[in-house]
């Protein structure tokens, strides 16, 4: 289900405007109401109101709340590029008298005292937008381009906020001059300075030419480094010759306090307290010396008593006290109870894990883990539409904590115009050792592809750990055991393909994410790779080995702009059975849809036989190339093109034939996965194949 998220500054006048009303109480509250600044925001503001107000039941406002209310709403103004704004407010008084009085930005008009309304109406004229245009820079700025300056200047915005933000506003340009000096600063320029030259506004346009100042000064030179004083026994400092003859920068130094902060924690001395102090020397060559001193107070060494455990859980505390790897008695250190707070909160069991000591100091303290709960039963209701199964609904059901050990129960059925699909899982958090999971499900599945009707009911034993250690992959192996079956089958091979079949497989899967953002990727990459090997030794009745593997890549190009690209394939072989008479129609491949090649509905890109019926695919070799341009706010366009190749056979592998579609497409961006428009039109077309496809979908393709 989509749900989006805006932040809207004008409703902070409302808090402010609440906060100075007058104190008095009655029946019927104040009424505000604000217009001309769109129609969705403007509702949107009036339920802020409601949820906001601080006090609801506030009959009436005072002069000082209103004005403080149209000082945010001009602050709010002047955030999105409206500098010259005007504000009309018609304002009832509590005798029923009404009058109007006009706000400028400065607020020299004030209103008379004393005042007391009971209805505010405020009227916006926003005026001419102020936006960011010509942008130049003077000055040395240590290899920074013009363009890394830009984008210092005026970032993207968030990860769902995909256009430059160019609004200007004076608070926004010092904003902009900040981050230049941080990223000088981080180069070890601490004297850096960005300061806007010349600012030329267009009262007309509203086009800002701005020229900025750069002065980046000597650049600090890590010359000297010292410890003052000598560590206790067993404390090992950090090294500090290796660190040295290097540019200075903060961050510099809160490394160095960081290893030694370890070093003290791994000892039990909890409480130490890491300081430095720098000393100046006279700039050279553009460079200035500084010679750093760190000193320390270390503090008592603190052992760890019996960890106790507080809330309102019901988690055997046998199944908590294997999280928590310290014994009473040995030197307690704070990393190691935090990483014990992580793995509590891992088990899935509680909404909340907070850590604290008692007593919070002296020679010995027992660490108190206070643990919220998630509710026994949750439901959840699902939503969402896809362009071949259209508008799907369901419910998710989870029954938490199971025999109170951290397991979990989760239920989820889900019905579609196409398919009814149900799944039961049975989840054991940490069921060997810290990283691996275990579980048992039982799924069923009904669907309606374009040439049969799938059915697939089974149960699955699985076993996923989080991060093997030689690839950082996630990996998964699971024995499933189902029947797989077809129905109404209108395939060429419909004669002599079997309806009914027991398939028994070991499945293997790895996966790799290092996208930036999972739902809406910017940049990185992630690879998966899945086997799927059946055979009758495990208890089926026919053998077959479905092999999948898969790579996306994202980068950014230019502001506001991304490319992205992803290749798949996916091979079945018969290797143990004489012939493929017996594998299933249903691990045969039916690629087209809109996560594949779009110009296509789901499955309508299958290989076709000589009389126009569908194949199932042996190979499939898919290309996935797309373009997309930030447009406005959280709106992108993007251009694609998609590129698959097929085999019926394995004799003709990896593929026989290739189809092409190009397309176009509008992007909306959730907080859930982009809401997709988007049309293929297929540039290689066989008997029988549509000229192209309008797809409508929620989630990023590949």
């Amino acid at each position: 289900m989509a749900r989006s998220r805006a932040t809207f500054l004008a409703a902070l006048a409302v808090v402010v405007v609440l906060a100075g009303s007058g104190s008095a109480r009655g029946v019927e509250p104040v009424e505000v109401d604000v217009s001309g600044t769109g129609w969705l925001q403007n509702r949107r503001l009036e339920r802020s109101v409601e949820r906001l107000r601080a006090d609801p039941d506030a009959p009436v406002l005072t002069a000082n709340g209103i004005e403080d209310a149209v000082f945010l709403l001009f602050s709010a103004l002047s955030e999105d590029g409206y500098l010259q704004p005007r504000i009309q407010a018609e304002l009832t008084r509590r005798d029923g008298t009404v009058f109007t009085h006009e706000f400028d930005p400065q607020l020299t008009r004030l209103l008379p005292r004393p005042l007391e309304v009971t209805r505010a109406k405020f009227s916006v004229e926003r005026g001419v937008r102020f936006r960011f245009d010509d942008l130049q820079f003077e000055g040395d700025a240590d290899g920074l381009t013009t363009e890394e300056l830009q984008a210092l200047l005026l970032p993207t915005g968030t990860a769902l906020s995909v256009t430059v933000e160019r609004d200007f506003s004076p608070a926004a340009l010092r904003r902009g001059l900040g981050r230049i000096e941080d990223a000088l600063r981080f180069r070890g320029f601490a004297a850096a300075r960005a300061e806007e030259k010349s600012v030329t506004r267009d009262p007309e346009t509203g086009d800002v030419d701005v020229v900025v100042a750069i002065d980046t000064g000597p650049r600090w030179w890590v010359a000297s480094a010292e410890w003052s004083g000598d560590a206790p026994p067993g404390v090992q400092l950090p090294e500090l010759a290796p660190r040295v003859d290097r540019p200075w920068n903060e961050s510099w130094e809160q490394d160095v306090m960081e290893v030694a902060r370890q070093a003290f924690f791994a000892q039990g001395f909890a409480d130490v307290d890491l300081r430095s102090t720098r000393r100046l020397g006279d700039p050279s060559d553009g460079r200035r010396p500084v010679h750093v001193v760190f000193a320390f107070t270390p503090g008592e060494r603190v052992t760890a008593a019996p960890v106790r455990f507080a809330g309102t859980h019901e988690v055997k505390e046998s199944v908590l006290n294997r999280r928590v790897r310290v014994d009473p008695g040995e030197p307690l250190n704070p990393l190691e109870f935090e990483a014990a707070r992580y793995r509590l909160s891992r088990l899935g069991a509680f909404r909340r894990v907070e850590l604290r000591y008692e007593p919070e100091d002296g020679p010995v303290r027992a660490p108190v883990f206070t643990l919220t709960p998630l509710p026994e039963w949750e439901v959840h209701l699902l939503g969402g539409y896809g362009s071949y199964e259209q508008l799907r609904g369901g419910i998710e059901v989870r029954r938490n904590n199971v025999f109170h050990r951290a397991h979990q129960v989760r239920l989820e059925l889900v019905q579609s115009f196409k398919s009814s699909s149900g799944e039961l899982t049975y989840t054991v958090p940490e069921l060997f050792g810290e990283a691996v999971d275990g579980s048992v499900q039982l799924f069923g599945l009904r669907r309606e592809e374009l040439a049969f009707v799938r059915e697939e009911f089974g149960g699955t034993v699985s076993l996923r750990r989080r991060r093997l250690p030689w690839i950082h992959a996630e990996g998964i192996v699971s024995y499933t055991y189902q029947s797989l079956r077809n129905r109404e089958n209108e395939l060429t091979t419909r004669d002599i393909d079997t309806t009914d079949t027991i398939a028994a497989s070991i499945d293997i899967g790895l996966n790799q994410d290092r996208r930036d953002n999972p739902l809406v990727p910017r940049q990185g990459y992630r690879w998966f790779a899945q086997a799927e090997i059946a055979a009758k030794a495990l208890g089926g009745e026919v053998d077959y080995q479905r092999l999948e593997l898969g790579f996306s890549y994202h980068r950014p190009w230019g502001r506001g702009r991304w490319l992205h690209a992803g290749f798949s394939h996916g091979v079945v072989l018969t290797l143990g059975a004489d012939n493929d008479l017996l594998l299933p129609v249903n691990r045969r491949f039916y690629p087209g849809g809109d996560s594949s090649i779009r110009g296509y509905q789901l499955g309508e890109a299958a290989p076709r036989a000589p009389d126009g019926r569908f194949l199932g695919g042996k190979s499939t070799a898919l290309l996935n190339l797309e373009l997309e341009q930030g447009i406005v706010a959280k709106w992108t366009g993007v251009v694609f093109a998609d590129v698959l190749g097929t085999a019926a056979e394995l004799a003709e592998y990896p593929f026989d034939e290739y189809l092409v579609s190009v397309g176009l497409g509008f992007r909306y961006q959730t907080i859930i996965g982009p809401v997709r428009l988007e049309y293929g039109h297929n540039l290689r077309r066989r008997d029988g194949d549509p000229s192209g496809t309008l797809h409508f979908s929620l989630g990023f393709p590949f």
